[in-house]
């Protein structure tokens, strides 16, 4: 399977929960895609699959088309067996929110957040982050191919790589599928660590500016809109499918290294496939292994996983 990314809740031990979407039946030789959302979770948002036809995404009428679940995510079955590159798009409609995971609270989804992919196949993953939105801003530059689209994953991946992200993986802790594999939890922890990182970004540092060198957090603005300028200023920072300035990826990078992620709202999906939302400080064990049992795992098993969850995290 071909897994691409991108794509956080009133926390604590009675943290909400909400139903999974089942994915959508994949029909003898279809192709699908699913994965995702989060910026936070984005839920109720309106995703469009894209196929990229003679270097272009084709026109939004023309993309299959669903809607982000209550856990973000999204599931698309192609009715015409496409298998060449693609573009995945989030987009706002009324009814869409995001978590803010500083709060635990929903807030509006007022942006479009992208990610893409080399090829289509039977069964694709691809998440949708500020990350993916990233490589997808970046190869938007040029006629975009299949070779395109790696390059410019790999781009943004090497220029994240001091915050360990991987953009193929899940942005929530999967007890229900990995309860048992503590390296990808270790990465998903990560993941959901980098997002919330880039929620304090937003609000508390002055070095991710718009396009007009305005701070996302200049006095006035709401989190929507501090969100939602965090995410474009991250995608600025490309300027090829292969290339970054290098002034916008150090302020990039220390604006969201200065966080200290000592309360974050964490989205878990328990065994029972809800999700549970757990508040913790993601820089102490006993706070991340306390949330783990939370949500369902046990004492052993938190124990375990936490020791070295503590020391894959950055």
């Amino acid at each position: 399977m071909l897994t691409v990314s991108a794509l956080a809740g009133c926390g604590g031990s009675g943290g909400g929960s909400g139903s999974v979407n089942a994915p959508a039946p994949v029909l003898s030789n279809a192709t699908s895609v699913s994965g995702t959302a989060a910026k936070g979770i984005i839920k109720q948002a309106k995703v469009l699959v894209c196929r990229i036809v003679n270097g272009v995404p084709e026109a939004d009428a023309s993309c299959a088309s669903t809607t982000t679940g209550n856990d973000g995510s999204y599931s698309v079955t192609m009715g015409d067996n496409f298998t060449g590159p693609a573009m995945i798009k989030i987009m706002a409609t009324p009814a869409s929110t995001m978590m803010d995971e500083t709060t635990g609270t929903d807030i509006p989804y007022n942006m479009t957040m992208r990610a893409v992919v080399p090829a289509i196949s039977r069964t694709t993953t691809v998440h949708v982050t500020p990350f993916s939105e990233m490589a997808a801003s970046a190869v938007s530059t040029t006629t975009i191919d299949a070779t395109k689209i790696s390059q410019s994953i790999a781009a943004v991946q090497s220029l994240m790589l001091p915050l360990g992200v991987d953009m193929s993986v899940m942005p929530m802790l999967d007890l229900k599928n990995n309860g048992s594999d503590t390296a990808t939890l270790t990465m998903q922890a990560n993941m959901v660590k980098q997002l919330a990182r880039v929620a304090m970004a937003a609000k508390n540092s002055g070095l991710l500016k718009d396009a007009n060198g305005v701070a996302c957090n200049t006095t006035g603005t709401t989190s929507s809109q501090q969100f939602a300028c965090a995410v474009t200023a991250m995608a600025a920072v490309m300027n090829s499918y292969v290339t970054s300035d290098a002034t916008k990826s150090a302020n990039m990078l220390a604006a969201l290294n200065a966080q200290n992620v000592t309360a974050v709202n964490m989205p878990i999906l328990r065994l029972d496939g809800s999700i549970d939302m757990e508040l913790a400080d993601m820089t102490s064990s006993a706070s991340m292994q306390s949330a783990m049992q939370n949500a369902g795992m046990t004492v052993n098993a938190a124990a375990n996983t936490i020791n070295t969850m503590m020391h894959g995290m950055h």
